[in-house]
């Protein structure tokens, strides 16, 4: 149907459980391999481009109860073997990778955009900072496996407008704006906004973090 309407693109995601059941397992799942090939060749045989997301909202339930999920800097190398298994399969047939659905969602949603259990301020910038590593890493990784291959953010975005001229709101607007992209503006420039580090300072936030990990965002 999608191809009589004149589609020329479809965008879906991959279930990481499907290919990882508890997330954590050193082999992929064939089946599941088999599932996302079949319907990858499906679309091409109709001249469909597929554009797969990665992750989208579905961390497998073991990592979330026994890891809390990308509080966890273990699970940024689960998520890695979860990628390197799917694009591995699917080389040659997906050009097109979104390394997480909404990112962002880790503030909106942080138990269901990054299975947070705990989704304080800290853990949240925390779980983002993770998320950011993970996502540098498995760029990295697809373009190592094919140099083909076009990875990009999918961001979670509303537009937002001030009531009036008023400078009041046109501060509230810009404040909704830096919450809203800075998963963007770190994806995208390669490195936190200093509204963003400014913030983490004044609430007290101290990252878990190390030089290599700005090195790999800002690279990849």
């Amino acid at each position: 149907y999608m191809a009589q309407m004149g589609y020329k693109a479809y965008r879906f995601s991959v279930v990481w459980s499907r290919i990882h059941p508890l997330g954590n397992e050193e082999s992929p799942n064939e089946a599941g391999l088999a599932y996302y090939e079949k319907m990858v060749d499906y679309l091409l045989s109709k001249g469909i481009e597929p554009v797969v997301s990665l992750v989208h909202f579905d961390m497998p339930d073991y990592l979330l109860k026994n890891y809390n999920g990308f509080m966890n800097k273990e699970v940024i190398n689960f998520y890695a073997r979860h990628v390197e298994a799917v694009v591995s399969r699917l080389k040659g047939k997906v050009k097109y990778w979104l390394t997480f659905n909404e990112i962002n969602a880790m503030d909106m949603a942080p138990y269901m955009g990054g299975g947070l259990i705990d989704g304080s301020e800290q853990n949240r910038a925390q779980g983002a900072h993770n998320q950011f590593v993970a996502s540098s890493k498995v760029v990295k990784l697809a373009h190592e496996i094919d140099q083909n291959n076009q990875v990009g953010q999918m961001l979670a975005y509303s537009a937002y407008y001030p009531y009036t001229a008023d400078p009041a709101d046109q501060i509230l607007v810009m404040k909704a704006k830096q919450e809203m992209l800075f998963y963007s503006d770190v994806q995208t420039g390669g490195r936190y906004p200093e509204y963003r580090l400014k913030q983490y300072e004044r609430d007290g936030i101290k990252l878990d973090d190390k030089p290599e990990d700005y090195e790999l965002i800002k690279n990849y």
